[in-house]
């Protein structure tokens, strides 16, 4: 039983460590941290107004790299991350199952709750 729960820690460390962050600040303004479950992934600019607070971007398996995604933008008090057509890439010269997802952080700088 104990082997088995290192094992699956030993697995648990090595997806995390195979997923990489790149963060590209575009604003510095310090903001308490977000909920992780309260991130959206959107792929249409929201009609409520709102700010980029950085590039982000995860490298590893599509599931992990996109919780990945989502930690980060709660990490750095946003909102919801905004998606594109070239947000998801395939990362050349490594494994074939390995993603890049990219997004922008963004925050709303209004009060309302509308999207």
């Amino acid at each position: 039983m104990l082997k088995m729960g290192v094992l699956s820690l030993s697995v648990l460390l090595g997806a995390l460590a195979c997923t990489t962050v790149d963060i590209l600040m575009l604003d510095t303004s310090l903001r308490p941290q977000t909920s992780p479950q309260s991130i959206r992934l959107i792929a249409q600019e929201p009609t409520r107004p709102f700010a980029v607070v950085a590039i982000v971007s995860a490298h590893g398996d599509m599931e992990t790299a996109r919780q990945r995604l989502i930690k980060e933008a709660a990490r750095l008090g946003g909102h919801a991350v905004l998606l594109d057509n070239s947000s998801l890439t395939r990362i050349p010269d490594r494994e074939s199952t390995e993603q890049q997802i990219t997004g922008k952080v963004i925050v709303f700088t209004d009060s309302s709750g509308v999207n």
